[in-house]
């Protein structure tokens, strides 16, 4: 069954190239216009990833992205001509997985609906072996079932969020550097940079209530990296 994408644009000519070209490769696209339909079309037949831009018109586009990432753990990726480091970290606090500065390269955008499908897909045809849960003190981290737990309370993570926490409670204690971390996150299809670990750490933390502790779950180790203490 073809994955589904929500492609949210309001410049009709755009919303239909980028319709065009993921069907050409194999997507099943969905298109809306505008920010209050984004946010119904998720709720009523929820897609497998958005691809969303954040200059509409109504409901603007990091209210649209907050509202899906507060309710669900759909990957989003973000259209727009903004392309200051400022807005990039914006947009990665609203919890979204990826950024794209238009002009939008098309192949480049399917390359990067591909990885994050591909990180998120919770079943793959032809997969022997179940991935057990993993506990590291009081968190509890399924990746079959990409559910988390502090104690007994749930935690919604995004996509990109539970990659990065899967990868650091694969060997507490250990550093990993942002360069392995962001590696877990996109797969080497996709660019990234730095800041990118920073805020989805930052958000991460507040999440799992890290915030709230006298000693933090995760640990920044200055120049280089992070490391999820076992305790």
């Amino acid at each position: 069954m073809a994955e589904r994408v929500l492609i949210v644009e309001d410049e009709p000519e755009l919303n239909a190239m980028i319709r065009d070209f993921l069907a050409s490769h194999g997507y099943s696209p969905i298109c809306v216009h505008d920010g209050a339909a984004a946010v119904r079309s998720v709720f009523e037949d929820p897609p497998d990833i958005v691809v969303l831009d954040l200059n509409l018109p109504g409901l603007a586009g990091l209210d649209v992205a907050r509202a899906i990432t507060s309710q669900t753990s759909i990957p989003i990726i973000v259209t727009t001509a903004r392309g200051e480091e400022d807005d990039r970290i914006t947009g990665f606090l609203s919890g979204v997985d990826d950024y794209l500065v238009k002009p939008v390269s098309l192949p480049e955008l399917a390359l990067r609906i591909a990885a994050i499908l591909r990180r998120t897909r919770s079943t793959t045809a032809g997969r022997t072996a179940r991935r057990e849960p993993i506990r590291v003190g009081d968190l509890r981290i399924d990746p079959e079932r990409r559910e988390v737990y502090v104690g007994e309370r749930s935690v919604d993570l995004t996509s990109a969020q539970f990659s990065l926490l899967w990868r650091l409670a694969s060997s507490p204690g250990r550093v990993f550097t942002r360069g392995e971390l962001l590696e877990a996150m996109q797969g080497d299809t996709v660019e990234g940079y730095d800041r990118t670990i920073d805020v989805h750490i930052k958000n991460i933390r507040k999440r799992i209530g890290d915030s709230a502790r006298g000693t933090a779950r995760i640990v920044t180790v200055r120049g280089v990296g992070y490391r999820l203490e076992d305790r």
